[in-house]
């Protein structure tokens, strides 16, 4: 999460042309949330594969793995749903999967914490002046 401070740090110097930009103003809580989302998805996200049954010994029988590949006929298309979860059962997420899977953690627990919590008696506030 702290590469997204810094993101967002260097965005404001680069853009920064003399004139005024506006303020941001962070709460630290927002920060902990979108942290937390993050990481939990990216260690929930093999976990909930593998509960699916999508292992790195194949795919476990009577499982929701194998009945989504016998909705293929016990074939699947390179590429394909199945094909990647079974990927990331093997070897688990890439790079690029763990950027995506971390970034759409994020997003739901900013959209959780806007709508399960009140910001009232914030302590802590990062500001980012333009």
């Amino acid at each position: 999460m702290l590469h997204l401070v810094y993101t967002v740090l260097l965005l404001s110097a680069a853009f920064n042309t003399g004139s005024s930009l506006p303020s941001v103003e962070i709460e630290c809580s927002t920060v902990a949330w979108i942290a937390g989302g993050a990481v939990t998805a990216v260690v929930a996200a093999p976990l909930v594969v593998g509960a699916l049954g999508f292992t790195a010994a194949g795919i476990s029988a009577g499982s929701a793995a194998a009945t989504m590949m016998s909705w293929f006929g016990g074939a699947t298309a390179a590429g394909g749903v199945v094909a990647t979860l079974q990927a990331v059962g093997v070897i688990g997420l890439t790079a690029s999967a763990k950027v995506v899977v971390a970034s759409t953690g994020a997003g739901v627990a900013y959209l959780a914490k806007s709508v399960f919590r009140e910001s009232s008696d914030e302590h802590c506030v990062i500001k980012l002046n333009g």
